[in-house]
């Protein structure tokens, strides 16, 4: 008897040992599962996640970019001329006199209806350096102290008095964003900036546009042209007031 149970004890042992790493064996393999499929499940999420933002990121890029253009067609198809207006803003002309540069800072005054231009130059300090007027019957300047002067053409008088030109009946339709066709019919230009156009001997650059009540009008304009009377004339032109009747 005691043999046979000394013999059951012995049986037993190697049973429960046995028993134990079958057990630890099983729960090692589901701990690894376990393991393995939670860091499947985080890797899969993040890359879910990222491609759903990233997708999300594109589609409000794509959306933005549209209602931009959208918005820019907009504006620019309902751009009309206007036969009456007054345009305030700051000028700079630069030109040759006797083989030196001459520079003119200031601002201006323009005001126009169907027949008629004016325009006062004005210096930094507030001063009217002159008041030039343009119409059917033809052009006149007044200077500070000097007396009124009269001609036909408008430019032969700038250039007399003031030592350049200014195109008074271009800018009537450049300083809207306009020009005019080959038969005579005014034409909106494309309302882009640093736009390069070449209009009667005239070099112009629309540097920038703004939107004035819903429509978009130049900013800044530049002119360049050679003369022989006056060499390199280059104009910049800054427009800050819009007022239409």
């Amino acid at each position: 008897m005691k043999n046979s149970s000394r013999h059951r004890g012995k049986a037993h042992t190697p049973l429960s040992i046995g028993t134990s790493a079958h057990n630890t064996h099983i729960n090692n393999a589901q701990t690894d599962s376990r393991y393995g499929y939670s860091r499947f499940f985080v890797i899969s999420t993040c890359l879910i996640s990222s491609l759903f933002f990233t997708a999300c990121s594109t589609i409000q890029r794509t959306s933005s970019a549209t209602s931009t253009a959208a918005d820019d067609v907009k504006i620019s198809s309902i751009r009309q001329y206007q036969e009456q207006l007054l345009v305030s803003g700051r000028i700079q002309v630069q030109y040759q006199q006797n083989g030196k540069t001459q520079s003119l800072p200031g601002s201006f005054e323009w005001q126009q209806n169907k027949d008629d231009t004016s325009i006062n130059l004005i210096s930094p300090l507030g001063q009217t350096i002159a008041s030039i007027r343009q119409n059917a019957d033809g052009a006149s300047l007044q200077q500070a102290n000097q007396a009124l002067r009269s001609a036909d053409n408008l430019d032969n008088l700038l250039n007399e008095a003031l030592g350049w030109s200014l195109p008074v009946t271009g800018l009537r339709d450049w300083l809207q964003g306009f020009t005019r066709t080959a038969d005579g019919l005014r034409a909106p230009i494309a309302t882009q900036d640093n736009l390069q156009l070449k209009v009667d001997g005239w070099q112009l650059r629309y540097v920038s546009w703004q939107d004035e009540a819903g429509q978009l009008r130049p900013k800044r304009i530049d002119l360049q042209r050679y003369t022989a009377q006056a060499g390199e004339v280059s104009m910049r032109i800054v427009i800050d007031q819009w007022s239409t009747p």
